[in-house]
């Protein structure tokens, strides 16, 4: 038998046949071929906020979440993972990031500067990536195109540029030492550090153990270049101890702002007269501690003059000390000052820094606020290693750029103590991560005194001796 030659018409009376082949299928039994087809079924109306699921149907303008990041859908699409299935508008992806649906805390700029370079993730202008230990900066927006492949200078049509911007700084051992509050047990006639701990009054270069190489001088207030010391000036301050830090061998930072004050910078020449003023073969760094409502513009100039001072001063570090919760069960541990404060860091695509964690005074027992123990109380040890790891997962820094600082003894919150097993538990992990560096609040608090309220000049703990706490993390940390 031949087959009839193929002619467009034939083709079209064949498809013509099958269609009403199905159409008549899907007439129910007893209804009249001409009851018109009912429409698909659409996509039920999906709860604002719920967890991405990959059989759930989401249309134009449904949200959902996803490993903690939050997501609007662009259009109708199923099984489209958001987190590696989203793009801004015109990148062709059926979701867009979006600030978290209940408003706190907001996810992180995405992506996160100088992170590895991924061919998921939409990069904008600007941003900043590795590939291979070499960075790269956007020409302009671009997706799916490798940066060591596709790379060039300015107007070469290529969508990235190398760059030294991620180059990271050089490796620098774990920096141990306590905070000193200068206004607790200051000789206030000659201006010298000092401190009880040994049980009279004495200059803390004459009293502190030999393996602690280094302490953070707490805290200058006020602008940068006219900042002040509880009343003691910048010039009696440093008239007094410098020179014999320096003579001593022993190492200081310089801490800014406190739960009680404020440091402000508004201009790269103010802060140049402010490390001008302390500077000696012995200043390591400054410290920001960002813990008393500071603006978001006083935070934003605060980086501003990190990044313009790291140029002209390599070997100096920059920490910026936050406060965080420590528990387990949620992925953003930060308070609002630490998210504000790591917003304007990645917005400013600064890379070069330390974010040093106030690991204490976490408020009520609970699995949010820290990581319980045993007893059913704060497991301080625990919850510090969890504050660090929240902030190394969920914001990207390295963990050669996070420290810890946890309150030794008995907190502010009463029932949380951190004691000398959890030292042991803080400097393994500091050791084992390779962390910038490991402090504690505060030089003279290490001396034994009663469980109880915390107290500025002893540890509310009672069990680790005089510069009990000292002692032990320099030996666990290998000082």
């Amino acid at each position: 038998m031949s087959i009839p030659a193929f002619t467009p018409a034939r083709a079209r009376l064949d498809w013509l046949a099958a269609l009403s082949a199905v159409v008549a299928a899907t007439v129910p039994l007893g209804s009249s071929a001409a009851t018109p087809l009912k429409q698909p079924v659409t996509a039920q109306a999906v709860a604002a906020c719920q967890a991405w699921a990959a059989s759930t149907v989401y249309v134009a303008g449904d949200t959902a979440t996803r490993n903690g990041s939050s997501y609007k859908a662009n259009w109708w699409t199923q099984g489209d993972d958001p987190a590696t299935h989203n793009g801004g508008a015109g990148s062709g992806q059926p979701w867009t990031q979006i600030a978290s649906c209940t408003g706190t805390p907001p996810p992180p700029p995405a992506p996160a500067p100088c992170a590895a370079w991924s061919g998921t993730v939409t990069y904008a202008k600007d941003a900043l990536v590795t590939e291979n230990a070499v960075g790269y900066q956007a020409l302009a927006q671009t997706l799916n195109q490798e940066p060591a492949t596709h790379n060039g200078s300015a107007g070469s049509g290529q969508p990235w540029t190398k760059t030294t911007a991620c180059d990271a700084p050089a490796p620098t051992a774990l920096v141990f030492g306590s905070y000193k509050d200068i206004t607790v047990n200051l000789n206030w006639n000659t201006n010298e550090l000092s401190t009880q701990v040994t049980g009279s009054l004495q200059p803390v270069l004459s009293v502190l153990p030999a393996r602690q190489h280094s302490a953070t001088w707490a805290f200058a207030t006020g602008e940068c270049g006219a900042e002040n010391w509880a009343g003691v000036t910048p010039a009696a301050l440093v008239s007094a101890n410098v020179s014999k830090w320096v003579a001593a061998g022993r190492k200081y930072i310089i801490s800014t702002g406190g739960a009680a004050g404020s440091f402000s910078c508004g201009s790269d020449a103010g802060f140049e007269k402010f490390l001008a003023t302390y500077a000696s073969s012995s200043f390591q760094g400054v410290d920001f501690d960002i813990e008393a409502g500071q603006s978001q513009e006083v935070i934003n100039n605060l980086v501003a003059r990190v990044k313009t001072a790291q140029a002209k001063h390599p070997t100096l570090r920059f920490s910026f000390t936050l406060a965080t919760l420590g528990g387990s069960n949620t992925a953003q541990s930060l308070g609002d000052a630490g998210v504000r404060t790591m917003n304007a860091i990645k917005a400013a695509g600064l890379s070069k820094y330390i974010v040093n964690l106030m690991t204490m005074d976490y408020g009520s027992t609970n699995a949010n606020n820290c990581v319980i123990g045993s007893n059913g109380l704060c497991d301080m040890g625990k919850s510090a290693v969890a504050a660090a790891t929240s902030l190394h997962s969920y914001w990207g820094v390295p963990y050669s750029q996070i420290e810890i600082t946890p309150m030794i003894g008995g907190n502010d919150t009463q029932d949380e103590t951190f004691t000398l097993a959890d030292v042991d538990t803080v400097a393994n992990f500091a050791r084992a991560n390779k962390l910038a560096g490991v402090h504690f609040w505060s030089l003279d608090r290490d001396v034994d005194c009663a469980p109880g309220w915390a107290s500025p000049v002893c540890n509310s703990y009672g069990q680790a001796g005089t510069w009990g706490f000292t002692n032990r993390f320099a030996l666990k940390l290998g000082q």
